[in-house]
């Protein structure tokens, strides 16, 4: 089967999707077409350079557009796959004016909202064209879904969560965990895993964090990721009295390592599609506390493998983290149910099988 990939920009949880597919379906003949920075950070045999960028670009969306137009037309796939909503754009636009009959697009977010009526028009309009012109949709969470119908039948609208191999976590040394960071078997630690932008809500964590220091001395918060927040954050933590226990370790390759030497997990974001974040901490074994968000609400039981906090209220997240930190037992009883949760739910195998399952069903 021939298969063209559109990819945006791509990092963190979505990234680790594609790769997951990717092994998954490598019978598959697969070609991304995606920016040239994602070239060393896929496993694939084919990839054809487009450059997609985020946000408006007029100049350089045409020239992707045009770019991939020649691409689909020289490999005539059976499948068109785009990942992502301006991925899915510039798909249309190249098949435009007639579309391919098996074009699918995976929404791996939630849709943008827009800051101002006409904005909001406008963007109904340009989603209703969109999707309309779309064999199937697959949303990463039935929260992703909900939004999505309001454009298309629910028919076209298939969920198919995010999934990770359980396996790659939950089997490292704590203690050695807790030297690469040099803390102490006795400290307690929350981690986080974010993009350092404003919509994940890290300096809420960092407020949080600093009440609960007040009332737990080992207390000590590890950010995982990168951004454009960083340095600004960085300082906000050094403000709140948290120089020595807010440790910035920038992106990492071994996070399953890095779980294990954490007590908990947390993720403050203000709007997520579906966080493969969160999963990896369960399969680590971690009690969650995460954003009251209706994605999450999907992957954490609130009270058997976590809590669910509103967002940007450092005062119900410094409670919710005192909670678990004061409850070794109970923490270790959530984490047990987590991941029994993660490997009945959220595997990738499972994922990667009604991936397939709808690939082979579209061309049959």
């Amino acid at each position: 089967m021939k298969v063209v990939w559109v990819v945006r920009p791509a990092e963190g949880g979505m990234l680790h999707h594609l790769r997951h597919l990717l092994t998954g379906l490598g019978d598959f003949e697969i070609t991304v077409a995606a920016p040239p920075a994602l070239r060393e950070l896929l496993p694939v045999q084919r990839f054809l350079d487009v450059e997609i960028v985020d946000g408006f670009r007029p100049q350089q969306d045409l020239a992707a557009v045009r770019r991939l137009k020649r691409i689909l037309k020289q490999e005539s796939p059976q499948i068109v796959h785009a990942h992502g909503l301006k991925a899915a754009l510039i798909t249309a636009a190249a098949l435009a004016p007639k579309r391919h009959p098996h074009f699918l697009f995976t929404a791996h977010n939630s849709l943008p909202q827009s800051p101002s009526p006409f904005m909001g028009w406008a963007s109904t309009w340009v989603q209703r064209w969109l999707f309309s012109g779309m064999a199937t949709i697959i949303s990463v969470s039935d929260a992703v879904r909900a939004q999505l119908i309001r454009y298309v039948p629910e028919s076209k609208v298939l969920t198919i969560y995010n999934g990770i191999s359980s396996s790659e976590f939950g089997g490292f040394p704590r203690e050695q965990a807790r030297r690469a960071l040099n803390l102490s078997p006795e400290d307690q630690v929350v981690g986080t895993v974010a993009r350092l932008i404003p919509g994940k809500g890290v300096g809420t964590l960092l407020e949080a964090a600093s009440l609960v220091a007040k009332i737990l001395p080992g207390l000590h918060l590890v950010v995982v990721g990168d951004g454009p927040e960083r340095e600004r954050l960085k300082a906000y933590a050094e403000r709140l009295g948290l120089q020595g226990r807010a440790h910035f370790v920038g992106w990492r390759d071994d996070v399953p390592s890095l779980m294990a030497g954490w007590d908990c997990f947390a993720l403050p974001t203000m709007g997520e599609g579906f966080n493969l974040s969160v999963l990896e901490a369960m399969a680590s074994r971690l009690p969650v506390v995460v954003s009251d968000l209706p994605a999450l609400r999907e992957a954490v039981v609130p009270g058997k493998g976590g809590l669910l906090v509103p967002p940007a209220s450092a005062p119900d997240w410094a409670a919710a983290l005192l909670h678990i930190l004061k409850d070794p037992a109970k923490a270790k009883a959530m984490g047990a149910f987590n991941r029994e949760r993660v490997e009945t739910f959220f595997g990738a195998e499972r994922m990667v099988k009604s991936t397939r399952a709808l690939y082979e069903g579209m061309i049959t």
